[in-house]
């Protein structure tokens, strides 16, 4: 079927970006002219009674471009204006919103793998299989990861990204949450230079609905924490204190939950710490004069934060497999070897890694006796298990995560104040309250249970001109 054949639905949710819709118009109508693409244009500008919300928007439009004889729809975000953007019909879903330059003329790429918002194409068929987008967010965030879920439930076609699990074989300690974990002396040196290595996997993220987020620390010097964490905002994270309880951060990007390592190289002369994932930079701490005085710490704990504390122990759900602490900086080639490393113990030098002799504190599932972590450095170090159950690692090379299908894209997004993840914490509550009815509502319970079936709104008014639609909504 020729594209001449095909009518675009380009839908808009909207409301108080006048500057930006009268852009976005004409920029759209001599992007979409070029590609001699026949479309109607919907702007579904909602009023101030209550939150905004992007999903019931989007399922709205869909039903005035169906009465307009729309057969494939692009819900797009106004602040993001194509440039070099491919509008032609497909027959899958597709997310166009892969390239972009901003407003100081910086160039990014995807926020992260399973992201599917922003532009994002379907034929409409396919929409109405998956009964439309939630009606049920309010406020900034996860209506496209539930689009993505309802994509999955109802076997629309996807791509498959896979993340390839790193470590050794064998066995893994099994973390249950509250009450599991293993204590450790403390005998880190924090006056020289050293590097911490953990290899572990998260489970699916179950938020606490009494916290406005949740940190699943893997290792810890409690107090003000020195720790590895993975968290609700789904990035594995490293934070620390300076001795006036400033916060140290390094987050990766969004990322899902699958068998990956952390290491953290704290380097003394310069006063900075780096972090690596997988073997690749992620980060580093801004410089410091002095950190917080860890040594004090009688005990360091992996799978919590510190469980004697009110409220905030930070328990971890998911598997450990390493953990080992060097009197020393390793190498990014050291870094690269560990990383890859499926066979080999740390007691012994292999490839590029050299520092076997620097190791301080190592434990592997593979040598559990009595219930208690072996120390394989031969400090006798050993770790005390409590609480945490031993499995068999999966031998599953990869995790394999369904993404949307994408087409190479490039827009320009125009200024406009930040959402979502601003500053290490969500920026409004509504979004802390979206997730929770994600992760522990929809996603945990694989239930689709609104959208396109049981939409309601009233029509304030509508205005239209040529093949632009506005209508004035509320919810």
């Amino acid at each position: 079927m020729s594209q001449i054949s095909h009518k675009l639905g380009v839908i808009v949710p909207f409301r108080l970006r006048d500057e930006h819709l009268k852009i976005f118009i004409e920029r759209i109508d001599e992007h979409l002219k070029k590609q001699n693409i026949v479309y109607e244009l919907i702007v579904v500008n909602q009023d101030y009674a209550k939150q905004f919300n992007r999903g019931m928007l989007l399922n709205i439009g869909y039903l005035y471009a169906k009465k307009l004889k729309c057969d494939y729809l692009v819900f797009h975000d106004v602040d993001m204006v194509p440039l070099d953007v491919d509008y032609s019909y497909s027959d899958v879903p597709l997310h166009l919103a892969t390239s972009f330059i901003d407003y100081d003329n910086n160039e990014s790429g995807l926020s992260f793998d399973t992201y599917f918002g922003g532009v994002t194409m379907f034929p409409i068929e396919l929409f109405e299989k998956i009964n439309g987008y939630s009606n049920k967010y309010w406020g900034w965030g996860y209506e496209d990861d539930d689009l993505l879920f309802r994509c999955v439930q109802k076997d629309v076609p996807l791509d498959i990204l896979k993340y390839k699990n790193q470590g050794r074989k064998g066995k893994t300690l099994r973390f249950y949450g509250k009450n599991s974990k293993v204590i450790c002396d403390n005998t880190i040196d924090f006056n020289s230079s050293g590097t911490f290595y953990i290899n572990f996997c998260p489970d699916d993220l179950e938020c606490n609905h009494l916290r406005k987020s949740d940190e699943f620390t893997v290792f810890s010097i409690p107090g003000y924490d020195f720790a590895i964490c993975y968290n609700s905002f789904s990035r594995y994270n490293f934070a620390a204190f300076d001795y006036k309880q400033n916060v140290l951060y390094v987050n990766s990007n969004i990322k899902t939950n699958y068998r990956t390592n952390i290491i953290v190289t704290l380097d003394r002369l310069d006063n900075v710490i780096k972090v690596y994932q997988d073997g690749e930079f992620i980060g580093e701490t801004a410089p410091f004069k002095k950190l917080h005085f860890y040594k004090k710490e009688p005990k360091f704990y992996l799978g919590v934060g510190k469980p004697d504390r009110e409220g905030l122990q930070n328990y971890f759900r998911g598997t450990i497999e390493t953990f080992a602490y060097f009197d020393t900086i390793l190498s990014e080639d050291e870094i690269i070897e560990i990383t890859k490393n499926t066979k080999e113990l740390l007691t012994k030098n292999f490839g590029n890694y050299t520092s076997s002799s620097m190791l301080k504190v190592y434990y592997d599932a593979n040598y559990i006796r009595n219930y208690k972590l072996i120390d394989l450095s031969g400090n006798h170090n050993d770790g005390i298990i409590k609480d945490c159950g031993i499995e068999n690692l999966s031998n599953e090379e990869f995790k394999e995560v369904k993404v949307p299908y994408r087409r190479k894209c490039k827009f320009e997004l125009l200024k406009h104040e930040p959402n979502g993840f601003v500053n290490n914490e969500w920026k409004d509550d509504a979004t802390r309250w979206n997730q929770l009815r994600f992760h522990n509502e929809v996603y945990k319970n694989k239930i689709i249970d609104d959208g396109l079936s049981d939409l309601k709104f009233k029509e304030h008014g509508k205005h239209r001109v040529g093949n632009i639609l506005q209508v004035n909504i509320g919810l």
